[in-house]
């Protein structure tokens, strides 16, 4: 099978899709076994979902063998499960230790370089077409499934995903320039 056809299969009604970035079938073709991977070791379907969508973008940055793509990505998202159960259990030790005492006050450094940050992440959103904008917004705002937002704007729950991801993968990308 081509991997337009399996691109139509998985997006339905006709939707004509370009493989645009290497390793997007396969990631495609894995993302229900990735997501249930990560939520076998996170405990949690959302945050399996953003552990999976992180693996794309550490994915998108590194140049890896297309045609290892299943198992790379397989143990890309094992590692950013495992560090985000870390870090979960760090922050919880670190809230426990620290409670009730006041909140850390940033230097005027990292305020600026934070409000540049921001600054270029928005830029980046407005550089978007309009419909991947609005899937980005309501997924990382409005905390919509996949699932709500293709019903709200009328496509397939991949559509939906590969909409979030590129934006992802955008503002990341005008991040890191």
């Amino acid at each position: 099978m081509s991997s337009q056809m399996t691109i139509d299969r998985y997006l339905g009604r006709g939707v004509m899709v370009r493989n645009q970035y290497p390793g997007e079938m396969a990631f495609v073709d894995e993302r229900q076994r990735l997501i249930a991977l990560a939520c076998s070791i996170v405990g949690c379907g959302a945050t399996a979902e953003d552990v999976v969508q992180e693996s794309w973008l550490r994915w998108q940055t590194r140049s890896y063998p297309e045609a290892a793509a299943g198992p790379i990505f397989r143990q890309i998202v094992v590692n950013l499960a495992r560090d985000w159960r870390r870090k979960e259990k760090r922050e919880a030790q670190h809230l426990d230790a620290h409670r009730g005492t006041q909140t850390p006050v940033f230097d005027t450094e990292y305020i600026v370089i934070t409000r540049d940050d921001l600054a270029q992440a928005i830029e980046a959103l407005r550089d978007l077409p309009e419909r991947t904008f609005a899937a980005f917004r309501m997924h990382r705002l409005d905390e919509m499934t996949y699932a709500e937002i293709a019903r709200q704007l009328d496509i397939s729950t991949p559509r939906a995903f590969q909409l979030v991801q590129r934006a992802l993968v955008h503002v990341a990308t005008r991040l890191d320039s």
